[in-house]
């Protein structure tokens, strides 16, 4: 999609208030049209002036009623777009990849839906109207001054013309200077960011000041970079600014314009038209080029919500499978599958069987892919080759819903919304009652602590609900219990946890496991040392399969990480 779809419901609302704009940008002139008309009449003896004024009062009633109205059409349009846009943005997230979310966080998905829909504002409702008022005055002035005199014309333009060179001797370096600001800033950020999430321990064990002192390195090299840049460009600047003043315009023409009224090659009526009209050019020049950043801005925000809105959805199957659990076979079969992020290859040949009611365990160093391939279990991604099949069926011919009413997922980062503990419990049943979710609760290991928050399960996440990483995660798997699912994906869900949290989550984990098919990513191996499948990832293919006496007696690579695991485990 590109970025005139996006604006396409308010295209002909906006070319229709730019029309009304130019207009009464137009009628806006009258009054300076009937001053030099006067002062031509008036020397004349021609007292008759009255209908002139009555004009130019009506000229002006019609350029502030069009500008009022194009402003109110606008902002009109401004409101049906964002409306549509979000709507149309909601739905989109409603089809994307889960995979599309999990490499975003909440704020980057928030910044699209609200940030970068109201940023169109200023686009719709601002930009359209106070570009053309700006514009056409200036165009019309022109125009003019060249009938009235073209040498006059000439002077009163050459202050523009030396400001705008002087402009672009400023701007000269802008093209490589802003990214450059642009990755000082995301710098600064990540020294804040650092500063703040680190200061306890640093304050607790470090050195006094060391806390803020790579936050200041970061904050006074940024100022150096932007001092020298505001330097190189200020003088330029400046004598750009001075320049487009009315008053150099004025100065130029006063100077040129007295001196050949004087040697009467200039009629005294044609020298009050250019005092009146020179600085109608500076004045609009300069709002426009003002408006040009926003403009440019609000574009750039289209441009990223089309993309948004042009991200490759899941292929939804138009004649949906419904798989039967009672199906031979093994439940769960990659067939060929390959999957790459852009260039990189993150899962290569990859055949692997999941049987019924077995635990299959996927291991191997960081960056071999298990994580990759757990993902597409539960279709956050779809494989470029090969097949991922879910009782005979590929996952690409199942209804989403279908599939995950029969497959759920705890990952490592426990997720859960702001609303009460019970609410996140039963996402995945919403009729379940209370006693369900308690007992889902007591078998995840967190009832008990559950109970012991202000207002128990009715406790909402963020507020009164504050929860340690292993007990977040521990109420995720209460979820998974919950939803009953007969095929559970484990990725990593006790890579975080302290000791005491890891032994109450393995508990957890063999209560949800039970009578399951499960697949799981463990972060220490002592913990699927009894998986009835063990599968080893280097490089995203499978280097070796077993159990864990057979993979040990091998002395491949998993013997090797099960060496380094113990002794990571006596330290």
């Amino acid at each position: 999609m590109t970025t005139p779809s996006v604006l396409a419901p308010a295209r002909a609302t906006l070319i229709g208030c730019a029309l009304l704009t130019g207009v009464s940008a137009l009628a806006g002139m009258a009054p300076l049209i009937a001053v030099v008309e006067i002062c031509r009449r008036l020397p004349a003896g021609d007292t008759d002036v009255w209908p002139i004024i009555v004009i130019a009062l009506v000229a002006l009633a019609v350029k502030q009623f069009g500008t009022f109205g194009a402003g109110v059409l606008t902002h009109l349009a401004d409101i049906r777009v964002s409306f549509g846009i979000r709507r149309e943005l909601l739905r989109k997230l409603r089809r994307l990849p889960l995979g599309w979310f999990t490499d975003r966080n909440s704020g980057t998905v928030k910044k699209t839906v609200e940030d970068d829909v109201a940023a169109l504002h200023q686009l719709i409702a601002h930009s359209v109207v106070e570009v053309t008022a700006a514009a056409v005055p200036p165009v019309v002035a022109i125009v003019y001054l060249f009938a009235v005199d073209w040498r006059m014309a000439l002077i009163s333009l050459a202050p523009v013309v030396a400001g705008l060179v002087m402009y672009q001797r400023a701007m000269a370096g802008a093209g490589t200077k802003y990214p450059e600001f642009m990755q000082w800033l995301t710098r600064l950020s990540g020294a804040a960011v650092e500063f703040v999430n680190g200061i306890g321990v640093v304050k607790a064990f470090g050195t006094p000041g060391i806390a803020g002192r790579r936050f200041q390195e970061v904050s006074r090299s940024f100022a150096r970079f932007f001092l020298d840049w505001a330097r190189s460009t200020t003088r330029a600047s400046v004598i750009a600014e001075i320049l487009f003043s009315p008053p150099s315009v004025l100065v130029a023409v006063a100077a040129a314009g007295g001196a050949l009224a004087v040697a009467g090659e200039l009629p005294l009526v044609s020298f009050i038209a250019f005092l009146v009209f020179a600085t109608v050019t500076t004045t609009g020049l300069m709002t426009v080029m003002m408006s040009v950043h926003p403009l440019v801005t609000a574009l750039a925000v289209a441009r990223g919500i089309s993309e948004v809105l042009g991200t490759a959805e899941l292929p939804v199957p138009e004649h949906p499978v419904v798989p039967d659990p009672r199906t031979r076979g093994p439940v769960v079969r990659l067939s060929g599958v390959r999957f790459s992020y852009g260039e990189t290859v993150a899962l290569d040949g990859i055949d692997l069987e999941v049987d019924r009611g077995t635990v299959t365990a996927l291991v191997g160093p960081s960056g071999s892919g298990k994580s990759t391939l757990a993902k597409l279990l539960p279709r956050f991604e779809d494989p470029q080759q090969g097949s991922v099949e879910l009782h005979g069926v590929d996952l690409r011919e199942i209804d989403q819903a279908e599939l995950y009413r029969h497959v759920a997922f705890v990952f490592q980062d426990p997720a859960l919304l702001r609303m009460s503990i019970r609410d996140n419990i039963r996402l995945a049943r919403p009729d379940a009652d209370d006693a369900d979710v308690r007992a889902a609760a007591d078998k995840a290991q967190i009832l008990a602590r559950l109970d012991e928050l202000p207002r128990g399960l009715d406790s909402v996440v963020g507020e009164d609900a504050e929860l340690s990483g292993g007990e977040r995660q521990r109420v995720c798997i209460a979820r998974a219990i919950l939803a009953d699912r007969p095929v559970l994906v484990l990725d990593e869900a006790t890579a975080s946890a302290d000791p005491e949290n890891e032994a109450r989550i393995q508990d957890a984990l063999s209560e949800v496991a039970r009578d399951r098919t499960v697949l799981v990513i463990a972060h220490r191996l002592s913990t699927i040392r009894g998986a009835d499948q063990i599968v080893v990832l280097d490089g995203g293919r499978i280097v070796e399969r077993g159990r864990h006496e057979e993979l040990l007696a091998r002395e491949g690579l998993y013997a090797r990480l099960w060496e380094h695991d113990q002794v990571g485990v006596q330290s």
